[in-house]
């Protein structure tokens, strides 16, 4: 520091003793010419200190004094005065601001009316500003989307105490303690929770505001990852095949690990569920939703859905890629394999094989029945081109019709769906083409479901009354990368007008390396209730990088 306070000290008791003395001479002094006496002549003060000196003459004598020229830090009261055989004691004061850290020596006249003048030194010592600083432990506030609470501290890192206070402006996190106060050095503990009620499956980013009556100020980002199921998940199996039952508003699906057929209620969440034989492949469920049939390798089961037991299994020289259960109590098992191949017809009275008349089919032809139970409708693969085939069913045995008019003007793509009234096919290259008794106009052009080009139906269902087709698209191309799509298509069914789009909800699971991730979901199968108001999606989540793959389903109000 260069200066000590021992020396103002023992400056100051010298200058006492000194005008003491003077006192006490004889008046053989008076007289003699007067001298201004200051004590201490430098006064030393540290910040936000005051100080005081002594003004006196020698020897005792009247005079005036005041200050004169000063630096505007120093400021003296009183600032003058009158002598007369008296010490006048002055209290001296500083004004910091603007001084440098460190010693600031200033000089001070002191001028009299009769005794001339003095100079002294006033020295103020400017202590190194004392700051305040607030401090945080996190950079982030994360929450993982199974992370609902987390903590972080507060710290006053500064030279002043404060007290501070956290702005939260959301609902769904809350913070606590959220306000309070912090000594020099000392921490405080905040637990911040997320209450996901009302959030949505998304990424929310905000902030919070932190500050304290310092001025200090800071912002800690919050990222909170929230889903919100909108599936009904499924722990059954991987599903292989499914159709709808308008009549009892149920799905009947089958599925491999383990293989099962599966009364499924959508409303009430509900499984009824039978063991399987053999591994399935396809199943198909009689009109008036009492029955099914399921195809395997080489065999049919026949089942009662009522009462959810087996009614029998019968042997079949195919390997059945499709089936159809006829009005008619026969089921009609389509081959996989083989190129040019023919139907084969069961009669589930007897069980007696029969194949259809007519020409033959081609393996890994997709079936449907139409509405009015005497025909069946086909389309086949891996043909070019591709092509709908019409089979006659009404004598049991199946017999080969025709195929449509075209050859290679629209595309087929080898699948088909069959409007409720049984008026409209719709093909897997989304072109729509007429049904009729009459062969003229069977299968003939009417129409296109818009969409991108090269994108071909995974799944899709009508329904008249309510006037909508929803469907999910291919993500491939090609067979080799053939994906369905996780996001239903909105049409009317009356012109086939574009209606917007809807995304399926995905999935949370875990990755191959252990963290929470969202996965997208594939519509597998797709189905309208009875009433046209909801669409029941069969989902799957994404493969790619998943530990778990699920499957589960989801309900999409119709508008």
């Amino acid at each position: 520091m260069g200066k000590s306070k021992p020396f103002f000290a023992i400056k100051f008791l010298c200058g006492i003793f000194f005008l003491l003395s003077c006192s006490n001479e004889n008046d053989s002094d008076i007289g003699k010419d007067l001298q201004l006496i200051v004590s201490p002549n430098n006064l030393e003060l540290l910040q936000g200190e005051s100080g005081t000196i002594f003004i006196s003459s020698q020897p005792e004598g009247r005079l005036e004094w005041r200050i004169g020229s000063k630096p505007n830090w120093i400021s003296f009261s009183p600032s003058s005065g009158i002598l007369d055989g008296t010490i006048d004691e002055i209290l001296v004061t500083t004004e910091v601001s603007g001084l440098n850290v460190g010693w600031n020596t200033g000089s001070v006249e002191i001028i009299s009316s009769s005794a001339g003048k003095k100079l002294m030194d006033v020295s103020v010592f400017i202590e190194t500003p004392q700051i305040s600083q607030m401090a945080i432990s996190k950079s982030i506030l994360e929450f993982d989307y199974q992370e609902d609470s987390t903590e972080f501290y507060i710290k006053n890192s500064g030279g002043l105490d404060f007290n501070w206070t956290i702005n939260n402006q959301n609902d769904y996190l809350t913070v606590s303690p959220d306000s309070g106060f912090l000594a020099i050095g000392d921490s405080i503990l905040v637990t911040s929770t997320v209450d996901r009620t009302e959030l949505e499956t998304n990424i929310y980013e905000y902030s919070l505001n932190i500050g304290n009556n310092q001025q200090n100020a800071l912002e800690l980002p919050v990222n909170i990852k929230a889903y919100k199921e909108e599936k009904w998940i499924l722990d059954n199996g991987q599903i292989v095949d499914a159709e709808y039952d308008r009549n009892y508003d149920k799905i009947i699906a089958v599925s491999e690990f383990p293989n099962q057929i599966l009364n499924i209620n959508p409303v009430s969440q509900g499984i009824q569920s039978l063991d399987l034989n053999l591994p399935p492949t396809s199943v198909s469920i009689s009109q008036d939703g009492n029955l099914a049939v399921v195809g395997h390798d080489g065999y049919i089961s026949y089942i009662n859905l009522s009462s959810m037991e087996l009614i029998q299994m019968y042997s079949v020289t195919t390997d059945v890629f499709d089936i159809v259960l006829g009005p008619n109590n026969w089921a009609y098992a389509f081959p996989r394999v083989d190129q040019h191949e023919r139907i084969r017809c069961i009669d589930l009275s007897t069980g007696n094989e029969t194949q259809n008349t007519g020409n033959t089919i081609y393996a890994g032809t997709r079936a449907k029945l139409h509405p009015s139970g005497s025909y069946i409708y086909g389309a086949d693969n891996g043909l070019s081109p591709s092509d709908f085939e019409k089979y006659d069913i009404s004598g049991g045995t199946a017999h080969y019709l025709y195929d449509s008019p075209y050859h290679g003007d629209f595309e087929f793509s080898g699948n088909i769906w069959i409007s409720e009234s049984g008026d409209k096919l719709f093909s897997r290259a989304r072109n729509v083409f007429n049904a009729s008794e009459n062969q003229t106009n069977d299968m003939t052009y009417s129409g296109k479901l818009l969409g991108e080009q090269g994108k071909r139906i995974s799944t899709m269902d009508s329904h008249a009354e309510a006037n909508v087709i929803y469907t999910i698209v291919d993500e491939g191309l090609w067979d080799w990368d053939y994906k369905p799509g996780g996001v239903v298509k909105k049409y009317t069914e009356d012109f086939y007008n574009f209606q917007g789009e809807i995304e399926l909800p995905k999935f949370l699971g875990t990755d191959t390396n252990g963290n929470f991730s969202l996965f997208s979901s594939h519509g597998y199968f797709g189905f309208f209730n009875s009433a046209g108001s909801q669409f029941y999606v069969i989902v799957k989540a994404d493969e790619e990088n998943n530990s778990a793959v699920r499957w589960g389903i989801s309900t999409i109000t119709v508008d």
